[in-house]
């Protein structure tokens, strides 16, 4: 069988399994084979999820005329970008330096060593059977002409590498406050985030700015960002039925989302609502939380107790088919109840002849247009999403990908932290234990952390935000608990990364160990996009990792990291986001470690974090004498409560209430 993709346990190439195209997959031996044979290369990158993935599979890689064209002239690996980022890192960079953007699916000609010579997104039938006959007769006439071309371009590469050289520099903030200001002229108003389509909700750019509104004193922007969160929530990006968020609106109102759901975005937003919810008080932010979760335990969360990837955008071959409604629909499941739904959803204003459950009203708009009472309402529209959600459950859902990726489970057990620390619930911490418990069983092999765990599968060896989300994670949870199994976790991963990923020109980590197949370049990637860059989590792991055991050599280096980071966002303006949490951390030179030590230490901090949220606090808890060797807290151990407040590796004497210690924060 020519077409190999039917061997992987990849979802996404899975689906291409049954493709004319005579797909591999990436491996040595495919490559060794281009060069024996002199062929170019078609690398297509993808995932399970992508709705243009599926358009362009149905319209070149099914297509019989499109296939024989990539069979006779090339040699074509089909690569999942869940599975392998470093892959996609590479080719996306390669694509944006030549066409000045990117995206998915990720269409790379390459040549037999692997370097690219052309690439582009989703292409029509007709252009990309053309422009790949045209590649091919290229390289035949003039094979010295498109080397020259690979050569520039990896020249290109390898410059987006480069660092700055200057980092001596002091730390100076004035520079995010102008950037900051900046961001505040190119608002919505109305409707939040940037005034312009398509909207992506952003957890770690929105945590900067909440931190940035508080640390510049900037009421707009904190306004900005809790109006931005409300009208993602009321948006259709968000499903108030099922739960979660979809991945981004394609409109400027958050109405029209592309309908696929990642673990990761979703993970990362109860960081956010999380930290939203405790700044405001706003309790429509703590019920997202529970949403979220809903959707987490009833769809993501496989029997193995590691969550899939994605949920696709796609059912019986339609986009959003599956989450939208016609308005005969609306009114058969609600009956009397519709002109409800009416006052509160936009049933005016469809989508591909459906509709969207899109809010434009709040339930005491809602309660005095209809002369009910606000109870009326809430009750009214629980009961009428309860008979949606009923209805929809029995339509073809969409497929899920089931497969566990490492760094987006760390990414939750962090999101399941600040959850707990937001509402008090400990089920949220019950999770994120059950959570950290089985991604230390299921994505091992041979004691070797993985980064992917299939249907039992467990391959690929874990890459740098793997490493670092799991550390992230187990600290964060070492925090609130003061289980010592999950700092010593932490800490095999904290000199895994110092041992396998350091970049010895820099104080920065490559995203792949020394010992694994590498693409052309190892790469740094250094830039925060929606999953924070794999050294910015880096950055803040080896920083909750030295609160804790203090270790100048490994401060010096997150500090040195974000130094050089800063240094980089000034020049090209955008990626800078848990970078930007991390630097205004360090500029401030006034970041607090609040010890609670005793045996009533948890169901403290379970009361103090509902309400007490200080970007430049982290809280610890001391439940027992097992603790009593690491830096931060020797000595601090007794039955009865005492708070220490510690500020650069000094701690000031010890207090006895919860109110005495805040006073000692806020001096």
């Amino acid at each position: 069988m020519n077409n190999e993709l039917h061997l992987s346990p990849s979802l996404y190439l899975q689906q291409h399994k049954d493709n004319p195209v005579h797909w591999k997959q990436w491996g040595d031996k495919i490559w060794k084979e281009a060069e024996r044979k002199d062929k170019l290369v078609i690398v297509s990158i993808g995932y399970s999820s992508c709705h243009w993935c599926h358009v362009m599979e149905h319209e070149c890689f099914e297509h019989e005329e499109a296939a024989d064209v990539m069979n006779a002239h090339y040699i074509s690996i089909k690569v999942d970008r869940e599975e392998r980022p470093d892959i996609d890192h590479i080719y996306m960079t390669a694509v944006q330096l030549m066409s000045g953007q990117g995206g998915w699916p990720l269409n790379v000609v390459c040549l037999p060593d692997k370097r690219p010579i052309w690439g582009a997104t989703y292409v029509p039938r007709d252009k990309w059977m053309q422009t790949l006959l045209q590649i091919q007769k290229l390289y035949k006439q003039e094979p010295e002409k498109v080397r020259m071309y690979a050569d520039e371009l990896q020249e290109g590469l390898q410059a987006t590498e480069l660092l700055p050289q200057d980092n001596e520099a002091g730390v100076d903030t004035s520079w995010l406050k102008e950037r900051e200001s900046r961001v505040l002229q190119m608002r919505d108003r109305d409707w939040g985030g940037y005034n312009r389509a398509p909207k992506f909700p952003m957890p770690w750019e929105q945590i900067f700015h909440l931190m940035s509104a508080e640390t510049f004193q900037l009421p707009e922007m904190n306004m900005h960002m809790l109006t931005t969160l409300q009208k993602m929530k009321d948006g259709g990006i968000y499903d108030v039925l099922g739960g979660g968020f979809c991945r981004y609106a394609v409109d400027g109102r958050w109405k029209v989302p592309h309908f696929e759901k990642m673990l990761y975005d979703n993970a990362q937003l109860l960081n956010l609502y999380g930290i939203a919810f405790r700044r405001s008080g706003n309790s429509e932010f703590r019920d997202v939380l529970y949403s979220i979760n809903q959707m987490l335990q009833l769809i993501f969360l496989n029997e193995n107790g590691l969550y899939g990837s994605a949920i696709d955008a796609d059912s019986e071959g339609e986009e959003g088919k599956y989450y939208t409604w016609t308005k005969e629909e609306l009114k058969a499941i609600a009956g009397d109840d519709y002109p409800v739904l009416e006052a509160i959803y936009d049933l005016n204003e469809p989508w591909e002849e459906r509709y969207i459950l899109f809010r434009l009203k709040d339930n005491e708009t809602a309660a005095k247009e209809l002369d009910k009472s606000i109870h009326d309402i809430e009750s009214t529209l629980e009961n009428v999403h309860e008979k949606l959600l009923e209805a929809r459950n029995k339509r073809i859902a969409p497929a899920i990908d089931r497969k566990s990726i490492a760094g987006w489970n760390g990414l939750l057990i962090t999101g399941f932290v600040h959850a707990y620390q937001a509402t008090g619930d400990d089920m949220w911490k019950t999770q994120a234990e059950d959570l950290a418990s089985n991604a230390i069983t299921h994505l091992k092999k041979d004691g070797s952390w993985q980064r992917i765990n299939s249907e039992g599968n467990v391959y690929n060896p874990a890459q740098l935000e793997d490493i670092a989300a799991l550390c992230q994670g187990f600290l964060s949870l070492f925090s609130v608990t003061g289980q010592e199994p999950w700092f010593v976790e932490a800490e095999v991963l904290v000199e895994l990364a110092l041992a396998k990923f350091s970049d010895d020109d820099s104080p920065f980590f490559y995203t792949t160990s020394s010992d694994s197949e590498h693409v052309i370049q190892r790469s740094r990637d250094l830039e925060d996009n929606v999953i924070p860059s794999p050294n910015a989590l880096m950055a803040d792991a080896l920083r909750l990792y030295c609160a804790v055991a203090y270790k100048p050599e490994l401060e010096d280096r997150w500090k040195a990291m974000v130094k050089h980071a800063g240094a980089i966002s000034r020049e090209v303006k955008s990626g800078f986001y848990l970078w930007g949490v991390l630097y205004l951390k360090m500029a401030a030179d006034n970041h607090k470690e609040w010890v609670i030590s005793g045996e009533n230490s948890i169901s403290l901090l379970t009361d103090i974090t509902q309400t007490f949220h200080d970007f430049h606090t982290d809280l610890f808890v001391l439940t027992d004498a097992s603790n009593h060797d690491h830096a931060l807290f020797q000595g601090r151990w007794q039955k009865k409560t005492r708070h220490f407040v510690c500020q650069g590796k000094h701690c000031h004497a010890p207090v006895e209430t919860v109110e005495e210690a805040m006073g000692v924060i806020r001096q």
